[in-house]
């Protein structure tokens, strides 16, 4: 880390005085052909749960509450509240703006933060992609968020309305075409951090031995205050290279594989202090996007143990409103629901991410404060989650559901650059 910001420091040392002058004000003229520009953010929040969470980054990144577990008489231990401050979320990030290539406007992007393993502040990196762009054509490289990512809530909170929207970062190849109006786009990604869980926990292995990349096609409609679009999303996944009979144990080579889906429609308006997104999204097994549920053993070979995988199904909506600049005002609010499988489940073996969970509902009301480089935000979050029972040999049917909430305050300060 230290020998980045020295690199840094280097650069702006030999940089003439009369060069940064001949670029845009906020860019670092390193030659006559090239640019750097240094962005980021130093923040801190303090938040406040009265229930213990599933979340990650220090309990910055919150999911919902965990389900009830009582004691000998009868009281959730889990209903116990908790606090934290913590200021892992600060990143830094450099877009470098070098000579037209193949008639291409070319740069690169590189950012990294202190989020990439909890109560340890490791650095991680975020995104590194090179970009090209042609009059109405352009080529991403590298890594960025995943195209079904496409629009961002304006929550305070580092979750960015997960789990109701799809929070992944992927290294990909994605070619936009903008014709007028519209904007096209297909790209091929592949899997890092970002990764499906299956028999060895969560890995990108899954994906790699399917040897196919995940495909998205995304179509926009662009106006100067709107952005309507829909998208579709297709993966194969190996989760086994092998089984072992259950009788003999001997091995097996397995090519099962799992190919899910994904569908999306989403909108965007701006206009006169006002922003508005929404965004529905029907997934197959996107735990990698940390979506609720994932995928089951549906069978298993009793000689063999060769097993055949079914997907759990989910609708997830969200709305999001802002208004205001220098003060802000704000609502979010998230509901998801379980579909049930695709097949029968005749196991009980699941890869998934709470499977159980009926359904999850969140209201996140902020006020915010902004003037020159600093912000000052509030965000209140109610989440309610409703865990129940997995009934055996049905498509994925959850019985017996009971709800828990939890109820988070959170404080934020940030100095962005």
């Amino acid at each position: 880390m230290k020998s980045i910001f020295r690199c840094a420091f280097g650069l702006l040392l030999l940089t003439p005085v009369s060069a940064i002058a001949a670029f845009p004000q906020d860019t670092i003229q390193l030659s006559r052909s090239f640019g750097m520009k240094i962005g980021g953010f130093v923040m801190a929040d303090w938040f406040y749960d009265t229930h213990q969470m599933n979340e990650a980054v220090e309990g910055l990144f919150s999911l919902y509450p965990t389900p009830h577990n009582l004691d000998a008489n009868g009281k959730d231990i889990n209903a116990s509240p908790t606090t934290n401050l913590s200021s892992i979320a600060s990143r830094v990030n450099t877009r470098f703006f070098a000579p037209n290539v193949l008639g291409a406007k070319a740069s690169a992007f590189l950012e990294i933060d202190f989020t990439g393993t909890s109560n340890t502040n490791g650095v991680r990196l975020r995104h590194a992609y090179l970009d090209f762009a042609w009059k109405k054509t352009g080529l991403l490289i590298g890594r960025s968020w995943h195209p079904l990512s496409n629009t961002i809530p304006g929550t305070l909170s580092l979750n960015l309305g997960s789990p109701f929207w799809v929070f992944n970062r992927s290294d990909q190849i994605r070619f936009n075409y903008r014709p007028g109006k519209w904007q096209l786009s297909a790209t091929a990604s592949y899997q890092s951090d970002y990764a499906s869980l299956g028999p060895v926990g969560k890995s990108p292995s899954y994906l790699r031995n399917a040897t196919l990349p995940e495909w998205t096609l995304n179509v926009e409609y662009h106006t100067p205050k709107t952005v309507i679009g829909i998208a579709g999303d297709t993966k194969t996944i190996k989760p086994r290279q092998f089984t072992t009979s259950p009788t003999s144990g001997d091995t097996f080579v397995t090519h099962e594989t799992l190919t899910t889906f994904a569908g999306q429609a989403y909108f965007q308006y701006q206009s006169n202090g006002w922003k508005v997104k929404a965004q529905t999204t029907y997934h197959q097994n996107m735990t990698e996007s940390l979506m609720i549920g994932g995928y089951a053993i549906s069978a298993a070979d009793p000689d063999t143990g060769h097993e055949t995988y079914t997907p759990s199904q989910y609708m997830n909506y969200w709305l999001d409103v802002v208004y205001g600049e220098k003060w802000q005002v704000g609502l979010f609010a998230g509901y998801l629901n379980s579909l049930g499988t695709l097949d029968k489940v005749t196991t009980n073996t699941w890869y998934a991410r709470d499977p159980n969970i009926k359904y999850l509902y969140r209201f996140s009301p902020l006020l915010s404060y902004n003037i020159s480089n600093w912000h000052f935000g509030l965000e209140l979050e109610y989440t309610t989650v409703s865990y129940g029972t997995l009934q055996d040999n049905t498509r994925g049917k959850i019985i017996d559901n009971k709800d828990v909430s939890n109820f988070r305050t959170l404080l934020m300060v940030c100095f962005d650059l």
